[in-house]
């Protein structure tokens, strides 16, 4: 039987469809994500009545006192007048308490571990009542067993890649910041870019997840290539080139071998991994494709690529100034680089000062 296979997003619209035919004054159920390493928390999906609210919404747990408790307690929050929230100096509490009247909240973890919350926002006061909190608890573990079912596979074929990875970052001068510099850069233009190119938080989440495989295929190259600490000759250079269909063909084997190839998001990783390298001008490889032609996560991945490459010291030369590499992306912007993309990245240049300043190398900022 052939199925047809929708997004998180997708479900959660069908489930709050149906929640609504009972309560119709449920006008927002979100989900955000937590990261304990970053300590970040972000929406990740939801589905709303109206207004878009809080799309691409980031912040930082230890500032939000109220989430804390209820992470720590674990343990709902009911609020059945968010007026109460409209003093608090979050966006999210400020966003919430304007546009509706009362909201539950409940937090979900993966054994110990806090993976996020589920946020339900209605238009009226007091709109919770004992019959829809009951309701709620039942489809918050629903929501919840979507989230980790989508969610743990991912995790798993990032951790098989990126075992892979380590293994080859013990032989290439790339370092574990590089991948996680990556994984910042490439969120930050497609967040910059989400609106003009129809990118939701789920894929955004994705991005982040697949950007530090981009490389992967480099596992696949002759130690003297990969090590050699001079500039490839033209015959190197055609074998360094390898790696991209190399990773390709990595890819495909383990999403067989796990039977991961259903994925609905797959596209976006072999997109990342596939069109990193080409330019915008088409003088790029595998394939020399041309401006739009090229995936926007390929052309998002080749400035954030270019950029953490220019500006880290190589044995061979030593790393660029932060203003000499923006210089570098702004001149070639509509040849080798989506000058959409530039624009993007040269309009947060705070933001990437702020992430080179969190996880250095060595920089001539």
């Amino acid at each position: 039987m052939k199925h047809n296979f929708r997004s998180i997003t997708d479900e959660l619209f069908q489930l709050h469809g149906s929640l609504r035919k009972q309560w119709p004054g449920l006008c927002r159920v979100a989900v955000a994500l937590y990261d304990d390493e970053t300590d970040l928390i972000h929406t990740f999906i939801k589905s709303e009545i109206g207004e878009v609210l809080l799309d691409h919404y980031s912040v930082e747990l230890s500032s939000v006192p109220s989430l804390v408790k209820i992470a720590e307690l674990n343990e709902p929050r009911l609020v059945q007048d968010l007026t109460i929230l409209q003093n608090h100096n979050n966006e999210h509490s400020q966003v919430i308490s304007k546009h509706f009247k009362s909201s539950y909240t409940q937090p979900f973890y993966l054994g110990d571990t806090l993976q996020g919350f589920i946020f339900y926002d209605a238009d009226a006061l007091s709109y919770f009542t004992d019959d829809l909190l009951a309701s709620l608890d039942m489809y918050s573990h629903l929501v919840e067993s979507l989230v980790v079912s989508e969610l743990l596979p991912v995790k798993t074929l990032v951790a098989l890649m990126t075992t892979t990875q380590e293994i080859t970052n013990l032989r290439d001068s790339e370092t574990g910041q590089h991948l996680i510099r990556m994984a910042y850069f490439m969120e930050l233009i497609a967040i910059e870019l989400a609106d003009k190119y129809n990118i939701s938080d789920e894929q955004i989440e994705y991005v982040w997840c697949y950007a530090p495989l981009h490389d992967i295929g480099k596992i696949a190259i002759p130690d003297s290539v990969l090590l050699k600490p001079g500039r490839h000759t033209e015959a190197e250079t055609i074998i360094m080139q390898t790696h991209v269909n190399e990773g390709l063909k990595l890819m495909d084997k383990i999403l067989a071998s796990f039977h991961f190839h259903t994925f609905h998001h797959i596209d976006l990783l072999k997109d990342i991994i596939g069109t990193h390298h080409e330019k915008y001008d088409g003088t790029g490889y595998p394939n020399g494709l041309k401006g739009n032609d090229i995936p926007i996560y390929g052309r998002i991945a080749s400035v954030a690529d270019n950029f953490d490459a220019l500006i880290s010291d190589r044995v061979y030369r030593k790393g660029w100034t932060l203003e000499a590499v923006m210089n570098y992306l702004n001149e070639n912007k509509g040849t080798f680089f989506d000058p959409d993309c530039v624009n993007a990245f040269i309009k947060n240049e705070d933001k990437v000062t702020a992430i080179l300043d969190k996880f250095k190398d060595n920089f001539k900022c």
